[in-house]
């Protein structure tokens, strides 16, 4: 295990360096530029502009200011923000962990009620709450996510318990004015965007498992432990439950990226501080350091989900080796 760990953090180098250079030749290469605003300004003087240029490193060519920029990195200096001046490095991980809790409640979520959904449509084929759990599923993956956050919030701004508060906060991390940290108040405010990121999640998830149990199901070690008279519930969890999830940890690894990918939605949408709108709002201003500091730290945290996701398969599949 330990060997195939090293072996795959060292193959994470040239994959990490390759997305790098991409995503700093995409970003670059966005029409207009940090300094567009300067430059249609007639009253700024051209002077100036390339001042700011030379400053920044914006007069040097792209390959050059890649070099600069990943030697930086190696250093663990990410650069500064063109606009706030603020260290890169410093506003990432201000902004990281609404991201990573978001992130993490959303696969919480995914899990506790997409597999259960799978698996009990899976055991009663053709009954009438397979049919509706299946008709729903359907409809679910077909409707864009976001749009059910805007509608869930469209409702929920206008029902209210009978004290005038609302059933569940349509934005932020916190109710307003409080300054000190409230456990309870923050898991408040965490649900509905939680369960919104998580519906791609636990509906993915409860398509996939129902698919997959019914094949287990077919299986001749399943009939064999039906035929001992096991009971229902030991062959649920010791051979279905545990082989149906095999596949479902690929699709985890792939969970874990749609959800950093989708985060800078659902905190636009939720006004959520996380690492999503940081990088909408940097994106909007051509602020490439932040960018490009964002876009690596989700690179990073999506090859870390994929090499949990392979290591996952030895214990889910005791037959799997790493030697």
């Amino acid at each position: 295990m330990t060997r195939y760990l090293v072996r795959r953090l060292l193959q994470t180098i040239p994959v990490l360096i390759i997305i790098s250079i991409i995503q700093f030749g995409l970003i670059n290469a966005a029409p207009g530029g940090p300094l567009k605003a300067y430059i249609l300004d007639p009253n700024v003087d051209p002077e100036d502009i390339k001042r700011l240029e030379r400053d920044l490193g914006l007069d040097q060519p792209l390959p050059i200011q890649y070099l600069v920029w990943m030697g930086n990195m190696l250093t663990g200096n990410m650069g500064y923000s063109y606009f706030t001046h603020r260290p890169v490095l410093e506003a990432v991980l201000e902004r990281l962990p609404a991201t990573l809790e978001l992130g993490i409640a959303a696969t919480l979520i995914s899990y506790i009620i997409g597999i259960p959904l799978g698996v009990y449509a899976g055991l009663h084929r053709g009954g009438r709450i397979d049919n509706v759990i299946r008709f729903f599923l359907s409809i679910l993956n077909a409707v864009p996510h976001w749009w059910l956050g805007l509608l869930a919030i469209i409702l929920l701004a206008n029902i209210k318990l009978a004290t005038g508060v609302q059933i569940l906060p349509i934005a932020g991390m916190k109710t307003l004015g409080r300054e000190e940290f409230d456990p309870l108040d923050y898991l408040w405010h965490l649900i509905l965007p939680a369960f919104m990121l998580g519906t791609t999640g636990w509906v993915g998830f409860g398509r996939y498992m129902r698919s997959e149990t019914l094949e287990v199901l077919g299986q001749d070690y399943v009939r064999t432990a039906y035929a001992k008279g096991l009971a229902q519930r030991v062959v649920v969890f010791r051979h279905i439950l545990r082989n149906a999830l095999i596949p479902v940890v690929t699709l985890s690894a792939g969970l874990l990226v749609g959800l950093i990918s989708g985060a800078a939605i659902y905190e636009q949408v939720f006004s959520w501080p996380g690492m999503g709108r940081l990088l909408l709002d940097a994106t909007l201003k051509k602020d490439y350091p932040i960018s490009i500091g964002v876009v690596f730290v989700f690179t990073i945290l999506a090859v870390v989900g994929r090499l949990i996701a392979d290591l996952a398969y030895g214990w889910v599949d005791p037959r799997i080796r790493y030697d």
